[in-house]
């Protein structure tokens, strides 16, 4: 089942659906502790999507992947590296990346997503699956140029508003141990994998960060980036197809605040 959260005009608020062919059904409230379908129904085509999780926050698993370890010189970790983005920087299927003034040098980072259905902590790595909603398509854009000068300051150059795009749903039927995923920019492959690269798979992180810290019903995990990280430039768009899943699109657009010769 794909699962979608969108905005209804007609209510003014935000609703859960269920993609039914061309169409999404609303559901009753939150799909956390069941799914419950109501008689609504709306085109999916023309809806306006919104970010579909609702997280009290974000974790990040870095270099997850043996051919970004590689491309980045750097050791396989022994232990999932771990970091944060806030919530204010999701952003929906369809809805601009800003170019903040900040940066000169935004990069784009393909990742499969995680949203979690049930409180994990201290959860078994073979118990995971059964804590989670399903999976999606992320982004984690970063500025690199503030990475570098900062130290690796990933919370930084990673928490810019709009530097998480997630979406377009959430498919709840899905083995993610050996899926592709691919990412575009204005038409060109500039990243292409296979998760079976990954070096812990979802069980094993997520289960290691609960030992961390509690996950609850509606935060996100990003699951780390392939080899061939890159650029984005301002006029571009950005897709990441996921096998499974579906595309996540958006284009790059520049600040208002932005004083550059790029905008």
């Amino acid at each position: 089942m794909r699962l979608l959260r969108y905005w209804d005009d007609a209510a003014g608020a935000p609703r859960w659906g269920a993609i039914e062919g061309n169409n999404v059904r609303q559901i009753e409230g939150r799909p956390y502790d069941g799914i419950k379908l109501t008689r609504s129904v709306v085109p999916l085509a023309g809806i306006r999507y919104l970010p579909p999780c609702e997280p009290t926050k974000i974790v990040c698993g870095g270099l997850n992947y043996k051919g970004h370890a590689i491309e980045t010189n750097q050791p396989i970790p022994d232990v999932s590296v771990c970091f944060l983005k806030p919530p204010s920087s999701l952003l929906a299927h369809g809805e601009p990346i800003i170019y903040p003034p900040q940066t000169e040098q935004l990069e784009f980072e393909l990742e499969l997503a995680v949203v979690v259905k049930r409180t994990m902590k201290n959860t078994p790595p073979e118990e995971v699956n059964d804590h989670l909603l399903g999976y999606t398509c992320g982004n984690d854009v970063t500025a690199r140029d503030i990475t570098h000068a900062a130290k690796h300051n990933l919370v930084v150059s990673k928490s810019f508003d709009t530097f998480c795009p997630v979406g377009p749903w959430v498919e709840t039927e899905l083995d993610p141990s050996a899926i592709d995923m691919t990412l575009k920019v204005a038409g060109k492959v500039r990243q292409h994998t296979n998760t079976d690269d990954m070096i812990f798979p979802v069980p094993i992180m997520l289960s290691y960060f609960s030992h961390i810290m509690t996950l609850h019903p509606g935060d996100l995990v990003l699951t780390g980036t392939p080899a061939g990280i890159g650029r984005m430039e301002i006029g571009e768009t950005c897709e990441i197809t996921i096998q499974g899943i579906g595309t996540l699109s958006n284009s790059i657009v520049a600040s208002p605040l932005r004083r550059s010769n790029r905008a």
